[in-house]
């Protein structure tokens, strides 16, 4: 049941995903130079865009490529994507790719594409295409047409063995020939976009130091530390063999939350994906009442009461989806994992039928460790969130292989981040 619950979630949170959209502040440049200012369904691109949705001032939908403007600017995620005719080298950028998919129809494709833009000066521009085959980088000088770096791997039909071109190397050391310094860099660098990229700017400063050069930086992950409060509503089931504890009727409780919690937003995306981690106090409180055979013709009445305190950490992905203004609703799934500090009811009163009473604990030492699985769908206003979650744990504090005591709770949260 649990694992068909979390399966179910998972495909809700992928189709809300799919067929959301994510307008955001844009400006698009038409061929011949003009402005327009509107919305750009920003996708988040792992790999840049072939077409881009955008809404004019006058709320009027159009699609276009890199043949019909000559770019576009993204505020929120500080991006410029520029159009460009480009040759584009097809060979695969990895080995693995080289050994398994290392045959192309052609090694290069002259394509018109949108490019990433990293760094822009008068003299020096670097930008940024990713596809399916690897990330391809090209140089501007003096608005001439983009060149890229080559690199990739290939088999050597005759060496029969698979070799990597490094043409970059050669590239770069041409491009920046006169200035020594950084000459001697790219001859050891690896192909990666912030290595090569710290060589252009390394460049740009020694040729024109008094120059302003436009770079695209990085996202900052945002960290956030709150604190959280709220109610869970416990139930217990307890199953198994032992007909000494195992009854349909035991009660459930209501415990507070209190602990404290770091959110972190991750880079890119607008923030929309976070990893949230969580230290709550919780208790578990049940009680039981029953009467069972007891020989061939006696019986015995059970009282079992058990009261336990728990630290728990909550680890969840949470996806926001943000609607431009101060409240966004989000869903996350995550796993907890409590430990158990104190035993503060641990206790079965028998009495049986011929007179007799005895008290002894009712788990022998309870487990002290129980894992769960949870989700939530929440809502975030500025500094506060309010969230409704469920979280499943299964075999509980039960130290008994004869006996499982399977947990789950409702739970209503409110979070306040500083």
């Amino acid at each position: 049941m649990r694992k068909s619950w979390f399966v179910i979630a998972l495909l809700s949170l992928t189709t809300a995903l799919k067929s959301q959209t994510n307008f955001t502040d844009a400006v698009v440049i038409n061929a011949n130079g003009d402005s327009l200012k509107g919305k750009i369904d920003y996708r988040n691109w792992k790999m840049n865009p072939q077409t881009v949705s955008f809404i004019n001032s006058l709320n009027e939908k159009k699609i276009y490529n890199p043949t019909s403007i000559a770019g576009f600017y993204l505020q929120a995620a500080n991006e410029i994507y520029k159009s460009f005719t480009i040759q584009m080298d097809m060979l695969p950028g990895d080995e693995f790719k080289a050994i398994n998919d290392g045959f192309v129809d052609s090694p290069s494709v002259k394509k018109t594409v949108f490019l990433l833009q990293l760094i822009r000066s008068p003299a020096l521009e670097l930008y940024q295409f990713t596809d399916s085959y690897k990330d391809h980088l090209y140089y501007v000088k003096e608005n001439q047409s983009p060149v890229e770096l080559i690199h990739h791997y290939f088999y050597n039909e005759q060496s029969k063995k698979l070799e990597e071109d490094e043409t970059y190397k050669n590239q770069l050391l041409n491009l920046v020939a006169d200035c020594p310094d950084v000459a001697s860099l790219s001859k050891r660098i690896k192909f990666s976009k912030d290595e090569i990229q710290n060589i252009f700017l390394k460049y740009i400063q020694y040729n024109s130091p008094n120059t302003a050069i436009e770079i695209k930086k990085k996202d900052p992950i945002i960290v956030r530390v709150g604190v959280v409060a709220g109610l869970m509503v416990n139930k217990f089931k307890f199953t198994g063999s032992n007909i000494y504890l195992v009854d349909d009727n035991y009660s459930g409780n209501t415990s507070p939350l209190a602990g404290a919690s770091i959110d972190i937003g991750l880079s890119r995306n607008q923030h929309k994906w976070h990893i949230v981690n969580e230290l709550i106090y919780k208790s578990y409180a049940t009680s039981n009442s029953f009467t069972r055979p007891y020989g061939i013709v006696y019986t015995v009445k059970s009282d079992v009461d058990v009261k336990f305190s728990y630290l728990q950490l909550n680890t969840f992905l949470r996806y926001i989806f943000k609607t431009g203004s101060s409240l966004n609703p989000y869903i996350n799934f995550g796993l907890g994992n409590a430990f158990m500090v104190t035993e503060n009811k641990n206790s079965l009163h028998n009495i049986y039928s011929f007179g007799r009473e005895e008290n002894v604990k009712a788990f022998d030492g309870p487990k002290k460790y129980e894992p769960s699985v949870m989700g939530g769908a929440g809502l975030s206003v500025k500094k506060i969130q309010i969230e409704f979650r469920y979280a499943s744990s299964q075999k509980g504090f039960s130290p008994y292989n004869a006996v499982d005591v399977n947990t789950s709770s409702v739970q209503l949260l409110f979070t306040y981040q500083f």
